[in-house]
């Protein structure tokens, strides 16, 4: 796949971060733990060449695409250098900023897509004992322009329709995710996007939100308590489709059990209620799936 990335340096210089750069970036832009700095600081320092000119490359594919929709493909993380694709992402802060001032956006708001990156390594760690960023290539979508944090919801311009629809996805240390706040979100977001983006909506007539989760699987309600917010949120949705069984293994591993996908399930934790829920369907063979859903705007009184 790092054969479709452009060549080094084809669109712009790639503004490699020093230690510092590293070190301020993180801690005080992404609210990374400083364990996680440290380690960064020691990998960066350890990149071959061939790893930095991948880096370049990855760097090139952000800097070509600034403004495009959803995230991009890179080629996965090595095990010898986990986290190689956090040196590209950084560097492109600065674009980052850059486009958001164009379109209007405040600092506070390009923070709170910076935080998401503090996150994802705290749950590298906590997934693998170790510093690591297996999902750099999701903050493509971030560093492009693509996506927001607007409350507890994350959105992001997805679709290469004229109209493009806008994904929504939901953060591990977002907090609860109540009705209220759902609602909160979508509001802004109505209220958002034309302003950000008049070139794609003219105003919040022309939103479409959508997401794929395993928060939308409808089983889920036979299996956890009345008092979860989850079976709320996804009745919140027009289900299409038939859903994917990857849900099974994949995204309930890492998302509910923040286990690596080829952790037994007699090894799996129950720690909490929604643990030992999922957990008791995978015992009873439930097909549990990931459902994409198109939110009803009118069970939200929007």
């Amino acid at each position: 796949m790092s054969q479709d990335l452009p060549l080094p340096g084809a669109v712009k210089a790639y503004p490699e971060p020093d230690a510092a750069d590293v070190r301020e970036l993180l801690l005080d832009w992404c609210g990374a733990e400083t364990e996680d700095a440290d380690d960064a600081v020691k990998a960066l320092d350890a990149l071959d060449r061939d790893s930095r000119e991948l880096a370049d490359r990855l760097y090139q594919s952000i800097a070509a695409d600034m403004g495009g929709r959803k995230w991009l493909n890179w080629p996965k993380a090595s095990v010898s250098h986990p986290l190689l694709g956090l040196f590209p992402l950084l560097a492109a802060v600065p674009d980052m900023l850059a486009y958001h001032r164009e379109r209007g956006i405040e600092e506070d708001l390009s923070r709170r897509v910076l935080a998401d990156v503090g996150e994802k390594l705290r749950f590298n760690r906590r997934l693998y004992g170790r510093a690591g960023l297996d999902v750099a290539n999701w903050f493509t979508g971030h560093l492009r322009g693509a996506l927001y944090q607007l409350g507890r919801l994350q959105f992001c311009v997805e679709g290469q329709d004229p109209n493009p629809f806008v994904g929504m996805h939901i953060r591990g240390e977002g907090g609860p995710l109540t009705l209220d706040a759902v609602r909160d979100s979508a509001e802004w977001a109505l209220e958002f996007f034309p302003a950000a983006f008049p070139e794609l909506y003219d105003g919040p007539e022309d939103l479409v939100f959508k997401c794929e989760s395993w928060l939308l699987d409808p089983q889920l309600r036979d299996w956890l308590p009345e008092r979860s917010n989850i079976p709320g949120f996804g009745a919140l949705f027009d289900l299409e489709g038939p859903g994917d069984l990857a849900g099974n293994r994949s995204d309930l591993w890492r998302f509910v059990f923040a286990r690596p996908a080829d952790t037994p399930v007699e090894k799996l934790p129950q720690d909490n209620t929604l643990q030992r829920s999922v957990l008791a369907g995978l015992e009873a063979d439930v097909p549990w799936r990931n459902r994409f859903g198109r939110l009803n705007l009118n069970r939200l009184g929007l």
